[in-house]
C-alpha cells in the first residue's frame, strides 16, 4: 500500500508542481501531496482513480473514489460536513484564480447538492473542473 501511496503523491506532486496558472507555493504542494496521501489510503481508493479524477474523468468512479474527493476538500478547508465553505474557498484560490472568476463559478457549483457528503463532494469537484479546470 505504502508504494500505491508513493505513485500517487509523485503523480500529485508532478501534477501540480505542472500546474503553474495556480501559482501555488511550495507549501500548498506539500499540503496537497500529503492530504491525496492521507486520503488515498484512509477511503482505499486507487491510483487509477486518483489519476481518473486529476484528469477531469468522472464516468465509472466508485463510492471509494467520490470518499477519496470528500476527505482531500475537506482537509483542505473548501467542504465542512457536505456544506460548501466559501469563504476559505475564496481565501485560497481567489487569489491565484481571480475573484471574479471564481465568484463565477461558485455561484454555479456551490449549491449542488449528492445524497451523501462524498457524493456532494464529488458532484462540486466535477463542477468547478467543468467550469474552470486551472482552480483545481
Amino acid at each position: 500500500m505504502k508504494f500505491v501511496i508513493a505513485l500517487v503523491a509523485i503523480f500529485v506532486l508532478t501534477a501540480v508542481n505542472g500546474e503553474d496558472r495556480l501559482n501555488l507555493t511550495e507549501d500548498q504542494k506539500l499540503r496537497a501531496l500529503q492530504y491525496s496521501a492521507i486520503c488515498l489510503e484512509q477511503e482505499k481508493s486507487t491510483t487509477q482513480a486518483a489519476v481518473a479524477l486529476m484528469k477531469g474523468q468522472f464516468n465509472g468512479l466508485d463510492k471509494n473514489a467520490k470518499c477519496f474527493v470528500n476527505c482531500f476538500l475537506e482537509k483542505a478547508g473548501f467542504i465542512k460536513d457536505g456544506a460548501v465553505q466559501s469563504s476559505v474557498i475564496m481565501a485560497k484560490l481567489g487569489p491565484n484564480v481571480g475573484e471574479d472568476k471564481l465568484k463565477s463559478i461558485m455561484s454555479k457549483c456551490n449549491n449542488l447538492k449528492g445524497n451523501d457528503n462524498c457524493e456532494t463532494a464529488f458532484i462540486l469537484y466535477e463542477c468547478y473542473y467543468k467550469e474552470h479546470a486551472a482552480v483545481l
